[in-house]
């Protein structure tokens, strides 16, 4: 069993993150979402701490996520972003879109996506070059393919590609886990003591997938799409995985 100490949170067996310092178990249900696609994510970039706009496609996927939401009769109590512009835009859009434009997002800067460090902006090559020789690859090719063959997680290469960043500015996944784990915890525990319900969360595909790993380490996470839903109910004591990238409400809206 691993530990989360700064934040009272277990790993426990059965698969749930606990908060073993909780004593209430009124319900709260966070909307993660991640964030439209980016100008960076149409060109292929690295994009952690470093930002760019949303494309127009982007933008149209996260109005058709908030319509969808309406339509489902779902109301959010509070809503949370990243600070990142992207994550800040894309709740933004949500929000107008399903009726709920006077709410008050609140920004985390917790929740950013996983720090690239000195390969901010690079090409994954140019990102995972050294990374993949230092896992014993000759190439990023064999590396990937042994990341989408389940001999390698992308935790173990994102961890690697940290280990080869000289300045030491980016995230190993373990890091980056962390720091995300302990900004949804904060934000769920927030809402909780307020007695809000449904809670819009607007974060980042690696950082979603970093903190689903922490709830459920048997999750295996593929690539999430952009303005999907993965719905995660705690208790109080527990967070509990209802969903995994949920397309189904900008579907809806089609």
């Amino acid at each position: 069993m691993a530990v989360i100490l700064c934040f009272g949170l277990a790993f426990a067996g059965n698969g749930k993150l606990e908060n073993v310092q909780a004593e209430e178990s009124k319900t709260v249900t966070l909307y993660l979402t991640r964030h439209g696609k980016t100008m960076l994510n149409n060109t292929g970039r690295m994009q952690g701490w470093c930002d760019s706009p949303l494309t127009q496609d982007g933008a149209a996927v996260a109005e058709k996520l908030g319509q969808g939401l309406k339509k489902a009769g779902i109301f959010f109590d509070a809503a949370y972003s990243s600070d990142s512009g992207r994550a800040i835009e894309t709740a933004d859009l949500v929000l107008r879109n399903c009726g709920q434009e006077a709410l008050t997002l609140k920004k985390e800067p917790m929740i950013r996506e996983v720090c690239f460090g000195i390969y901010e902006g690079a090409t994954p090559p140019e990102a995972y070059g050294a990374a993949s020789e230092a896992l014993g690859f000759s190439s990023v090719e064999d590396m990937m393919r042994a990341v989408f063959g389940g001999k390698i997680s992308i935790y173990d290469a994102v961890t690697a590609m940290a280990n080869t960043d000289e300045t030491g500015s980016a995230e190993t996944w373990g890091e980056a886990q962390q720091r995300v784990a302990e900004g949804i915890v904060k934000i769920a525990e927030e809402a909780r003591l307020n007695g809000q319900k449904n809670v819009l969360v607007v974060s980042h595909g690696m950082a979603i997938s970093a903190f689903l790993s922490a709830v459920n380490p048997e999750i295996v996470v593929g690539e999430l799409g952009n303005a999907s839903i993965t719905k995660i109910v705690y208790d109080g004591k527990t967070f509990t995985v209802e969903s995994v990238n949920d397309m189904s409400y900008v579907k809806d809206t089609e």
